[in-house]
């Protein structure tokens, strides 16, 4: 896929009730991660309509009357994209698109209401190594620059090891940041240092799975293999026991995965490979924007 094709389905990418991509993401990111571009500027006496979840309960209990904190947006902030590249990214169902192309749409959308934002937006693309780098900027040059890179790029690693991109990140951002990153979450080790990152940045992980995941067909020998190692099994799929335990072992790595996330601090959105990112990223973005979120509020000076 080309970097215009990329930016044009990015571009289409609505949320249920809003406009596109570049004219809304902007405000949903920014309400839905908050924590990481409000700055704390006074107490005042509550006014009817104000956010009972602002409520300074110090002040409060100190002054007999409702008192609620104000913030101030700091003057810009940095929305990073990191996206695995690997082999078992270009994995797709018959007639859907690899989760490579589910993961480059989704984190051009962002790009562009980053940019819409005026905030600061970069890009990195991994493997078992960085693939390549876009250093943070402002500006509509930067998504396309994004985009560019996203379209442009053709991995030399084949396995996923998600270690140097996240060090480069920690090195890159000298400032509280928000930071997606995509990936199946198939390769081992992503946890450490995830968990490094959530300490100084808030962090999502994008889940990306094809339709049909895990779904065997009702009888026959299938051959599964490993798209990382090249691995191979044989699998009797009319065999009760066969398909138990793979059930098993497909919900016991899941529930591994999805712990090692929340330990790690990193918040959890799953993407679908086989339709538009609007719906997921809408309910990621009302989640948060709720306050469901991993971890306690970083409001710097509350």
């Amino acid at each position: 896929m080309q970097a215009q094709e990329l930016l044009a389905k990015a571009r289409r990418v609505r949320l249920p009730g809003h406009g596109p991509a570049d004219a809304v993401m902007a405000g949903q990111y920014r309400s839905a991660f908050r924590g990481s571009g409000m700055e704390f500027e006074e107490s005042r006496e509550y006014a009817p309509g104000d956010d009972a979840g602002a409520l300074d309960w110090k002040v409060t209990a100190r002054m007999g009357r409702p008192f609620v904190k104000r913030f101030r947006e700091e003057r810009e902030r940095t929305v990073m994209l990191a996206v695995d590249v690997s082999r078992s990214m270009a994995d797709a169902a018959p007639g859907g698109p690899p989760l490579a192309e589910a993961a480059a749409v989704a984190a051009c959308a962002l790009a562009l209401g980053a940019a819409a934002s005026r905030d600061r937006v970069g890009l990195v693309l991994f493997s078992d190594r960085v693939e390549a780098f876009v250093p943070p900027g402002k500006g509509p040059g930067r998504a396309v620059a994004v985009a560019h890179a996203l379209a442009g790029t053709t991995p030399a690693g084949t396995g996923t090891d998600p270690g140097p991109a996240m060090a480069l990140l920690a090195a890159a951002l000298a400032h509280r940041s928000v930071v997606f990153v995509f990936s199946d979450f198939l390769g081992q080790g992503f946890a450490a240092p995830l968990g490094r990152l959530a300490r100084r940045h808030e962090v999502a992980a994008v889940l990306l799975a094809g339709p049909g995941a895990g779904i065997l067909p009702p009888y026959g020998l299938l051959t599964v293999s490993d798209l990382e190692t090249g691995a191979r099994a044989t699998l009797d799929c009319g065999d009760p026991a066969a398909r138990t335990r793979y059930a098993a072992a497909r919900t016991t790595r899941r529930e591994a995965l999805l712990a090692g996330l929340r330990a790690a601090g990193a918040d959890l959105l799953e993407l679908p490979a086989d339709a538009p990112p609007d719906a997921a990223l809408t309910a990621f973005f009302h989640r948060r924007g709720r306050g469901g979120r991993v971890g306690k509020s970083r409001l710097r000076g509350a």
